[in-house]
């Protein structure tokens, strides 16, 4: 959890080489920024995609071949399950052309290129899989199979009903997944440690992606959606959770233009910081009563005290503050 800028980018161009020269130019974009650090561009293919099968070889305390096991995870795709939509299944690319960047100390990666993936994928089948076979969950529970309504709609369809066996097989799910694009996010609230340069370098971090994505929305054929939750860059978000919360509705959510301040932005992580201690900080005395010591990346701020005491004043806390309290105590006794 922290402050995030969430992105995506999609390509009109369909020829490969095209393809590769745009990556190029994102990649040139992104050596003429401040950035730490900017990786070569990757090209990979079929297997060599799938972050799964090569996990042995990606994760051995190798921090080149870490990064690359960090680009490909956010490289795959998602696909919705057509009889189950609580669920999803991964989709690896066919094809990545990607390069990771490092924005500064503190910051996680930054990770740009395109992908193109399979239309669709195979996946086993299974009747108690499907949500049309569910019944009602009681308070607290999890849906669970209802032989009931399997029967009755297979009764429906069939003259003699089928046993749950002889209906798992593999389906092929379409992906929606067109043409060549790219879905990522980087986080750069801790880049504000300190330890790291404090808030000069969160800002060098978070407006250098910022920055960088803002000049890759010009290159022709491509097309970028960015969403800051630090409200420098173009978003997403509700002004009305006061009056939703009030009202006892939802907020409304809708697209907002950046607002390039600095100041605004420098506020904004201030108080990310001061939310995510006060959370860490009551979260971490739930694990204590338990016996359970609990990391986060804000603890390692050497003004943490300082931060938490100060989240746990903000009013939009107060709902989760009081039930670890409750819990807590509820372990304590």
């Amino acid at each position: 959890m922290g402050l995030t800028i969430h992105y995506t980018l999609k390509s009109t161009q369909q020829d490969l080489r095209q393809v590769e020269s745009l990556v190029q130019a994102m990649r040139q974009l992104a050596l003429d920024l401040p950035f730490e650090q900017v990786g070569p561009i990757v090209d990979l293919k079929d297997q060599q995609c799938n972050f799964e099968a090569r996990r042995a070889e990606l994760q051995n305390g190798d921090d080149e071949k870490e990064s690359l096991f960090w680009l490909l995870i956010q490289a795959s795709g998602y696909a919705r399950c057509p009889w189950n939509r609580n669920s999803s299944y991964t989709v690896y690319p066919n094809h990545v052309l990607a390069f990771s960047t490092w924005p500064g100390p503190g910051s996680e990666a930054a990770n740009f290129g395109l992908c193109c993936y399979p239309a669709q994928i195979d996946r086993q089948y299974d009747p108690q899989d499907d949500q049309r076979f569910h019944a009602a969950p009681k308070p607290g529970q999890w849906p669970c199979f209802s032989y009931e309504k399997y029967r009755r709609l297979m009764r429906r369809r069939h003259k003699n009903i089928p046993w749950l066996g002889e209906l798992r097989q593999l389906r092929q799910v379409p992906t929606k997944l067109e043409g060549w694009r790219w879905r990522s996010c980087c986080k750069t609230q801790y880049a504000s440690n300190p330890e790291y340069g404090g808030l000069a370098n969160f800002l060098r971090c978070h407006i250098s992606v910022i920055t960088l994505l803002d000049r890759m929305a010009r290159l022709p054929g491509l097309k970028v959606v960015v969403d800051d939750e630090g409200h420098y860059g173009a978003g997403t978000r509700a002004d009305d959770w006061d009056e939703a919360r009030a009202a006892g509705r939802r907020p409304t959510y809708r697209r907002h233009r950046g607002r390039y301040s600095p100041v605004a932005l420098a506020r904004t992580v201030g108080e990310w910081n001061e939310m995510m201690s006060g959370f860490a900080g009551a979260l971490g005395d739930v694990l204590a009563s338990r016996g359970v010591e609990g990391t986060a990346a804000i603890k390692d701020f050497p003004n943490f005290e300082q931060l938490e005491f100060r989240g746990r004043q903000r009013r939009c806390l107060a709902p989760f503050l009081q039930a670890m309290t409750t819990l807590a105590k509820a372990q304590a006794t």
